[in-house]
């Protein structure tokens, strides 16, 4: 089944082989999409929750799970655990809205706070165990040449900072063609 996070707290149980997708659509747009029953855990941003307050319980005290009380407070559990994780969000100068990144901010728990080389770079040790095999990103609206060129780069840090194998970037220009990209 389709599992939503919105304005409330939820507990969802973390599964293996899981996928989760987390969007900024309206609710209309997002129902267009045709997503069907257990395809996907969904983080919708465009709820109110509060921003990363850079405190580190997450990675220290309580790990994996986010002090502040909201429905965001266990993102860094669902995406560590995810193998296919599907960012959906409207292009900000080539980089997330502001509502995917406070989902990305609010899941610094992914990792630990050690430091390991991979791909030749310094990048943090994972948390998790979870074969993470696929990252899509898909960024919708109007684009610079200048704005692809930094969400390449953009995606390509994330899936290495993430401990991702293989990333995938979609750039579209009007948001009815996502449905297509996901099949």
């Amino acid at each position: 089944m389709v599992q939503y996070l919105f304005s409330k707290r939820v507990f969802i149980p973390i599964t293996y082989n899981m996928k989760v997708m987390v969007h900024d659509l309206n609710e209309e747009d997002f129902l267009q999409l045709g997503i069907r029953n257990n395809d996907y855990t969904v983080i919708n941003t465009n709820v109110t929750a509060v921003p990363c307050v850079g405190c580190y319980n997450c990675w220290l005290k309580t790990p994996g799970t986010c002090k502040i009380n909201d429905c965001l407070n266990n993102s860094g559990s669902l995406l560590g655990n995810s193998e296919e994780t599907v960012l959906i969000s409207q292009n900000c100068y080539g980089g997330y809205s502001e509502y995917v990144k406070k989902v990305l901010d609010r899941s610094i728990s992914v990792s630990l706070p050690f430091f390991t080389y991979r791909s030749w770079k310094v990048r943090h040790v994972k948390r998790y165990k979870t074969n993470r095999n696929q990252l899509t990103v898909i960024l919708y609206g109007d684009f610079l040449e200048s704005e692809i060129k930094t969400a390449e780069l953009l995606v390509e840090a994330n899936r290495s900072n993430m401990g991702f194998k293989v990333v995938t970037l979609h750039i579209i220009n009007n948001i009815n063609e996502i449905a297509q990209v996901l099949k």
